[in-house]
């Protein structure tokens, strides 16, 4: 039995792929679905300092 993977969730999707690791076939559709996903942001080379403090804050954020 093949799953439908165009009606699956990315969530779903994903899990699928984890759990049927040699099925190529799911594997494939996942990554059409990531490269089909805009690309939002670039990132580019990390500042170790700014980093830190962006961390703290998403803690803190997460504490409230």
């Amino acid at each position: 039995m093949k799953s439908d993977f165009q009606t699956m969730t990315m969530k779903e999707l994903k899990k699928y792929v984890l759990e049927n690791r040699n099925d190529e076939t799911a594997f494939q559709a996942l990554m059409e679905r990531v490269d089909a996903q805009p690309q939002d942001q670039v990132y580019g080379e990390v500042d170790a300092e700014e980093f830190s403090a962006i961390l703290e804050q998403h803690r803190r954020f997460q504490k409230d």
